[in-house]
């Protein structure tokens, strides 16, 4: 650790051929006056063994990106006079879309730790001009800005422009001149956005809703380490929604020790920047010190703000994900070799795998499920299967440095992987990707014995015309039916959708959806209840009806509910615009109370954050339609639509009237994608 040094007066920070005048303690200087707050006390997460990390390799600074530092040479830690900082923290801040309200809030938790003589804080900060912040102290600026954070301000630098975080080169050139300008023995970068896992994150909406997919991360990387001289830097962060997955890790894997990133969404507010207080108490922190810190300051805003119930976040060492690589080729082996024997085994672990970004149009859901929780699966399944899939899960736990979940999200490994369960919910773009070692060829192998499924064994209800046998009672509907026991190893789930009647058109408005059951007892039977209620919506003038995907855990008493919608903010009311893709994430217990509520707003490139609506839009809930041939739609049943003063909006289950024409449906699903389905038309008692 550097001592008895003044703290460095920036004199220029090259972004690609941008070079920016940085501000320093000079008079004339633009700055930022932002009141100091004692951090947030958090919490302490589960703590797990911690070793100290390498320290970063000596920069290199270009001087035709960057001028050369002009401190006097300080003592580190251990003594030695290498004249550099201890850490270099630098974000990334994709802020040009809806998010940027979120923005704001996670620069002002900067400033409220700043940098010191030892610890630089480096932002790159990209905002939209459709977007306004009230009271904002960074004035609302509409293009893109480099914000050095210091003790209690933010020192603003000249506007660059309007720069596109979402080319790759902007990227790269911001890790090479913030290292090249900030030397230190430890880095960190940390990319700000929505996130989508392996398709990446983004979007920059005034560039052309540009994202940065995973093969551009991967080369911004690549470049700007090199030209900094530097092999890796010591943590790479996703504070962005889906990113701790296998594929984002391997391919991390190549630039940085660590990895800090949620396996599932992230409420809008993400990281409790407050966390960086512990560089500023101890310089010389360790990378996994660090981590913790943040991991604790994320888990404790997150329960202050009552949306800890889906939380995620994992702090991986990427030093192991070579032996993982070597532990999934072997268990790849036996499942690639055998594909029918064992294309059933991964549907199995599939289906009961904990999900990530889940939503009940099959377009929108990102597939991601938990990595642990298939090798868990696996080892149990067979024989053959039990030592590598275990030797796979004890490689990833070796990984895990630290992390939190919350109650609905305990028990997740730390890591995800995409697994979508059919071939037609596989999207063909994860084949391009580059350096993602096995996964790919288990998935084609999996889906080409699912493609394969003979005739004879694919799901086949025994009722006569597709009739299910059904009755009332106390709970509800019960509807079941018999299928062909030559299908009964290739089952993997059941599902009831049920609506009413549209006597208009003979349609069918679909309300909701939940699990069913399949028996493996050889009596061919599968069933599901259904309790009569439909959710609505209400913003206290208008309530419409919602459609709803439940699924409900008996042993916690705990009720999920994913709602599609639709928002509309005001500013495109009158256009043409299609209207923004919503998931509403509830979480109940059995009383009706509310744990966790929040909206996640889907982009067209399939990346989620949370969404932060104008009170003044609306919000407009849908519905499936099947009209008489077959084909469906989601559509909304309003014509006003609710205000979208997304806190005032109250939730319902209420009891379908007497009387309503019910139409449910259960279906039977193979690994193939095959159905079968029996159903019911009656009137609600």
């Amino acid at each position: 650790m550097a001592t008895n040094r003044n703290r460095r007066s920036v004199a220029a920070l090259a972004i690609g051929t941008l070079v920016v005048a940085a501000c320093s303690g000079d008079d004339d200087a633009d700055r930022i006056a932002v009141e100091t707050v004692p951090p947030t006390e958090a919490p302490p997460a589960e703590q797990t063994e911690q070793t100290a990390d390498d320290p970063a390799d000596d920069p290199a600074s270009d001087p035709t990106t960057a001028p050369a530092p002009t401190d006097p040479p300080g003592d580190d830690a251990a003594g030695a006079d290498d004249g550099l900082d201890d850490w270099t923290f630098m974000v990334y801040v994709m802020g040009d879309n809806d998010l940027e309200p979120f923005a704001v809030d996670d620069l002002l938790e900067m400033s409220r730790v700043g940098s010191t003589e030892d610890v630089n804080v480096v932002t790159l900060v990209d905002r939209h001009p459709a977007y306004f912040v009230d009271d904002d102290p960074l004035d609302n600026f509409e293009d893109t800005k480099l914000l050095v954070v210091q003790d209690g301000d933010l020192s603003q630098s000249t506007d660059v422009g309007e720069v596109n975080v979402g080319d790759p080169d902007t990227l790269a050139d911001f890790i090479a001149g913030s290292i090249a300008e900030y030397p230190a023995e430890r880095y960190a970068v940390v990319l700000w956005n929505h996130g989508a896992g392996w398709p990446g994150m983004g979007p920059d909406e005034t560039d052309g809703n540009d994202i940065l997919d995973l093969a551009e991360i991967n080369t911004a990387f690549e470049d700007g380490l090199a030209a900094a001289g530097v092999d890796k830097v010591d943590l790479v962060g996703f504070d962005a929604c889906l990113m701790a997955s296998y594929e984002v890790a391997t391919t991390m894997a190549d630039h940085a020790r660590f990895m800090l990133a949620s396996e599932e969404l992230e409420p809008g507010h993400g990281w409790n920047y407050e966390a960086l207080q512990v560089l500023l108490d101890q310089p010389d922190a360790t990378t996994e010190q660090l981590g913790q810190s943040i991991i604790d300051g994320f888990a404790a805003q997150a329960a202050e703000l009552q949306q800890n119930a889906e939380i995620t976040l994992s702090l991986l060492d990427l030093t192991g994900m070579e032996t993982l690589e070597a532990a999934l080729g072997g268990l790849a082996e036996p499942l690639i070799a055998q594909p029918a024997e064992a294309a059933p085994l991964l549907a199995g672990a599939q289906s009961s795998a904990m999900k990530f970004g889940a939503n009940p149009d099959p377009s929108l859901d990102s597939y991601h499920v938990d990595l642990g929780d298939v090798l868990d699966s696996l080892s149990t399944a067979d024989a053959v299967l039990t030592e590598p899939a275990g030797a796979a899960r004890a490689a990833l736990d070796q990984m895990v440095v630290a992390q939190i979940t919350g109650p609905v999200t305990e028990g997740a490994s730390g890591m995800s992987i995409y697994f979508p369960p059919y071939p037609d919910t596989f999207r063909q773009g994860y084949l391009f990707l580059e350096d993602v070692p096995v996964w790919p060829d288990v998935l084609q192998s999996y889906f080409s014995a699912g493609e394969a499924i003979p005739e004879a064994e694919q799901p086949d209800f025994t009722n006569a015309d597709g009739q299910g046998d059904y009755f009332f009672d106390e709970d509800g509907l019960n509807l079941f039916g018999t299928f062909d026991l030559a299908a009964e190893g290739n089952l993997v789930e059941a599902t009831i959708y049920y609506g009413v009647l549209d006597e208009t058109d003979d349609s069918i408005i679909f309300i909701g959806e939940e699990p069913g059951e399949v028996s493996d007892d050889g009596s061919g039977l599968a069933g599901a209840v259904y309790d009569l209620t439909v959710l609505t919506i209400s913003d206290g003038v208008d309530t419409d009806y919602a459609y709803l995907d439940l699924e409900i855990d008996v042993e916690t008493e705990t009720m999920y509910i994913d709602v599609p919608l639709w928002y509309v903010p005001p500013e495109e009311f009158d256009t043409d615009d299609p209207p923004r893709d919503v998931v509403l994430s509830l979480v109940l217990d059995f009383e009706g109370n509310i744990w966790s509520e929040v909206y996640y707003v889907i982009s067209d490139d399939g990346t989620y954050g949370e969404l932060d609506a104008d009170p003044d839009g609306l919000i407009y809930p849908v519905v499936l339609n099947e009209y008489p041939d077959g084909t469906q739609e989601w559509l909304t049943l309003s014509e006003q639509g609710l205000w979208a003063n997304l806190p005032d909006l109250e939730y319902d289950l209420e009891p379908l009237e007497s009387g309503t024409a019910l139409y449910a449906e259960l279906v039977l699903f193979d690994y193939g994608g095959n159905t079968d389905s029996v159903a019911m038309f009656d009137l609600v008692p």
